[in-house]
């Protein structure tokens, strides 16, 4: 077709997560604008059976990248050598953009900074680009020289989308500038639209505590302390985590240290799985970007307790459609806690508002929005 375009995707991840279901359903979505779409990524990421099927049917071009790609006998050669005269590793991904020479390039990353030297390339190489931010840390700053890379990087861009107002705030405040090329966003979630799940009918009150297990971003060990005290010990209330992460030992040792008989950490558990069997949703974050596990459980009919950090409250009215802890600290954890704790009669009633605030806040499919977008950049190019 004459206004068929060439679009590349990069995502700077090296693991799957939810950092990567807006990008790869977007192409699932592109295919049907015939637009010739290829793929960048690191070897290691996993990619879904979807995109992989894609490939095996000419309608997609994939470039898996090695984190060394010199020949074994040179990097042999290398660990006697001093360091300003080894053999370097040709920059395989920048050779693979100026073959493809795209029209557009997506550039996932999942925090705001891990993408700009893909930014910066393409700026070199008068490549138009467009940037997918899906974390922002307010704990980490930007030092002197990535900041000045950051502010060309995203100033440069067509489009910088944001899954969060606050991600968006808070980046522009470590660039000290206004991003007027900024919009944002939503992610794909992994359960239907429309469904609709009875409320769990149990002797006890059970909070699903959803994500990665990563103590530095996800926070378990905020949750776990909290239960150590007393209180919930002798409190008919349990915990499940679901989950996978370098963290498991750790997150097992904390139960054990704290003695916690009121937590239990599941195997793999589909997503409408655990809401068939679980009331709400708890979520002590340190830093997010908009975690997908609170929109699956507001469509899913539970409330949420979250922690006030980047865009975990954006979707939740605190008292109404769950429970908003002032900070990650056991302290609020405690008190947002104790607040659904004393509303556990009407943890269904206020899951059902939950419901009701969720689907005016989100698209029905985020990944058909965004490829619209993507394709009016595209017509205009």
């Amino acid at each position: 077709m004459s206004d068929s375009k060439k679009i590349l995707f990069i995502t700077e991840n090296i693991s799957w997560g939810g950092s990567e279901l807006l990008w790869s359903k977007t192409v699932l979505e592109l295919i049907y604008f015939n637009h010739h779409i290829a793929i960048c990524v690191n070897e290691k990421l996993k990619l879904p059976k979807e995109i992989l099927t894609l490939e095996k049917e000419a309608k997609i071009t994939i470039n898996l990248l090695s984190d060394n790609s010199l020949p074994f006998l040179k990097r042999i050669i290398n660990r006697v050598l001093p360091y300003n005269k080894r053999f370097k590793s040709p920059n395989l991904k920048h050779k693979f953009i100026i073959d493809f020479n795209p029209d557009l390039i997506v550039i996932n990353q999942g925090f705001n900074f891990n993408g700009v030297n893909s930014m910066l390339f393409a700026l070199q190489h008068k490549l138009s680009y467009v940037t997918i931010s899906h974390a922002v840390n307010e704990g980490q700053w930007p030092n002197i020289a990535l900041r000045k890379k950051m502010q060309v990087g995203f100033k440069n861009s067509i489009k910088n989308y944001f899954v969060s107002q606050n991600n968006l705030l808070v980046t522009q405040n470590q660039l000290g500038t206004i991003l007027k090329n900024a919009q944002i966003v939503r992610n794909p979630f992994n359960v239907s639209f429309k469904i609709n799940l009875d409320f769990p009918q149990s002797d006890s009150f059970h909070l699903a505590f959803v994500g990665r297990y990563d103590f530095y971003a996800k926070g378990q060990d905020l949750i776990l302390q909290t239960l150590s005290d007393e209180k919930w010990k002798n409190r008919n209330l349990i915990v499940n985590f679901y989950g996978e992460g370098n963290d498991i030992e750790n997150l097992k040792d904390l139960i054990e240290m704290y003695q916690l008989k009121n937590v239990i950490v599941h195997s793999h558990t589909s997503t409408e799985q655990i809401w068939k069997t679980n009331h709400g949703l708890i979520l002590t974050s340190r830093f997010e970007g908009l975690p997908i596990v609170i929109v699956e459980a507001m469509l899913c009919k539970r409330f949420v307790i979250v922690t006030n950090v980047s865009g975990s409250k954006e979707l939740v009215i605190d008292n109404e459609t769950g429970f908003i802890a002032a900070a990650p600290r056991p302290e609020y954890v405690d008190e947002a806690l104790e607040r659904a704790w004393q509303q556990r009669m009407n943890w269904e009633e206020i899951g059902l508002k939950a419901r009701q605030e969720i689907t005016t806040q989100i698209p029905e499919n985020p990944a058909n929005d965004f490829a619209y977008k993507l394709q009016h950049i595209l017509s205009n190019l």
